[in-house]
């Protein structure tokens, strides 16, 4: 599941994969594991598609279902949607 402290990591190292793997702590690595960054980053991609309008109702819809069995709360939704505003 994708936590608020997940999202915080990620926009901590700007969505750098790399960064992340070179310079994160051990305690951010326990936190944060590489399934969960590649879930967040598809998720990011994929609702920046979503807000462009390049994707269809259905992606949508299947984007949102996806989404609401990923995420732990509502707070935890608005940090992903500012994520990917700030990525934009």
């Amino acid at each position: 599941m994708i936590s608020l402290e997940k999202v915080a990591i990620y926009r901590k190292f700007a969505g750098d994969i790399d960064g992340w793997a070179r310079m994160a702590s051990a305690s951010e690595k326990a936190i944060l594991t590489g399934d969960d960054w590649r879930q967040i980053d598809s998720i990011a991609q994929d609702f920046g598609l979503v807000q462009a309008g390049l994707a269809s109702t259905r992606y949508a819809e299947n984007l949102h279902k996806r989404i609401a069995e990923s995420v732990t709360d509502a707070e935890t939704l608005a940090a992903l949607k500012e994520l990917v505003e700030q990525l934009a």
